[in-house]
């Protein structure tokens, strides 16, 4: 009331910290050009990571790949970046690095990873929009820390986020998303390389499998140089993440999680849903059980923090096992009976799930902003978040060990 008042009796403002994502609009004479080996460009907005042959690719939000030499582990080496405009999501197959560039999809060849060649490229595989006069497209967006006068008459005073004049958008910024796209494999395929939970390509063998934001694509790669779409599954809006088990797909929406028979390759088909509230949803599964978490966050839509265990024995009817609450549950992987957890600002919990229904805390590791995971092996954990990439010795998984690092702005 005292606030009503003063708003009618004289002038009121607040000021409040968001952050904001700005939009970047590319002609296709910019998204489309050749992919070159780059020097000197240094890690600004880590994004997805993927790990095969011994090299490590992390994506710069919306601008390209950054590639590593992991040999090492202990010490890694900066190879150099690829430069793709709209770039978030990467997977390989043979030394041909897939990835998104805008509305189009491309194959790139990397047996010599210091002179990347494109071999083919899908134009319009997905929409995009854009601004039409000229003819431009969404590519990304730039994320910054912004500081603003609020006046209490203004229509966004009550709000945590707000749409911008220039067609960006603001969050709040407790309430930020933790990348600039509002938008993982076991590794057991030949040829293949291992990607996170929040992955959006994968590959199986001869198919590589793309997801958008309504459909499940299928692409032979039967020849790695030309990849063909031979199948696409529409779905409900708010596809998030795709996952490969066994002859299985495992698609993460934001409303639930679809289970698809893989048998078929070429076109997967639905066997069942399981629904959940409204959140960001990634996936991952080992055995006969799937792991599901679930964030609050104005892109989802969600108010839970938690992680879901679900029985997926008959994949027909995949039901609730426990869910546990969580404080800001992002990516996650799986390896045999340990979960490894990313909670964002939080850092990461390592989980025993031996018992799915008294899963036990094992370690929680503070100190880094922690996005997406992938456990290699019983031994290593890869880690990415909003600060670089993190790799961990999980041996004693009481006590994992940071062997090294690579921070953002290297």
């Amino acid at each position: 009331m005292l606030l009503q008042q003063s708003c009618l009796n004289d002038e009121c403002t607040e000021t409040r910290t968001f952050v904001q994502f700005t939009p970047v609009f590319l002609t296709k004479t910019q998204i489309r050009t050749d992919v070159k080996m780059e020097s000197e460009r240094k890690l600004e907005n880590p994004g997805k990571m993927y790990f095969y042959n011994n090299f490590l690719f992390i994506n710069d939000q919306g601008k390209g790949i950054h590639i590593y030499d992991l040999k090492d582990m202990a010490n890694p080496s900066k190879i150099g970046f690829y430069g793709i405009p709209g770039n978030f999501d990467i997977a390989v197959k043979n030394n041909i690095l897939y990835a998104d560039n805008v509305m189009d999809l491309i194959a790139l060849d990397i047996s010599n990873v210091y002179a990347p060649k494109i071999v083919k490229r899908i134009e319009d595989y997905q929409n995009r929009y854009g601004n039409y006069d000229p003819p431009t497209y969404y590519a990304y967006s730039i994320r910054s820390n912004q500081t603003l006068i609020v006046d209490c008459t203004d229509s966004n005073f009550q709000n945590n986020w707000f749409f911008l004049g220039n067609g960006g958008i603001a969050f709040e910024d407790t309430r930020a998303p933790a990348n600039s796209v509002i938008n993982s494999n076991t590794g057991n395929f030949s040829g293949t390389g291992v990607g996170g939970s929040f992955a959006r390509f994968t590959v199986v063998n001869d198919f590589l499998y793309v997801v958008d934001q309504s459909t499940l694509k299928s692409y032979s790669v039967s020849n790695p140089n030309n990849p063909e779409l031979k199948h696409t599954n529409q779905l409900n809006w708010g596809i998030e993440t795709i996952f490969p088990y066994k002859d299985k797909l495992f698609v993460g929406s934001n409303a639930g999680m679809y289970i698809f028979d893989n048998s078929r390759p070429e076109a997967p088909v639905l066997l069942s849903v399981f629904e959940h509230a409204r959140a960001c949803d990634p996936v991952v599964v080992h055995d006969n059980t799937a792991y599901v978490t679930l964030r609050n966050g104005n892109e989802c839509n969600g108010f839970i923090n938690q992680l879901d265990i679900v029985d997926i024995e008959n994949v027909l009817k995949p039901k609730l096992i426990k869910s546990y609450p969580m404080q800001n549950p992002h990516g996650l992987s799986v390896y045999d009976d340990r979960v490894y957890l990313a909670e964002g600002v939080h850092g990461f919990k390592v989980l025993d799930v031996k018992n799915p229904v008294n899963v036990k805390t094992l370690a929680e590791v503070k100190g880094n902003h922690s996005y997406d995971m992938i456990s290699l092996s019983k031994e290593v954990l890869f880690m990415v978040g909003d600060d670089g990439f993190y790799l961990y010795d999980v041996q004693d998984d009481k006590s994992p060990k940071l062997i090294s690092s690579i921070k953002k702005g290297q």
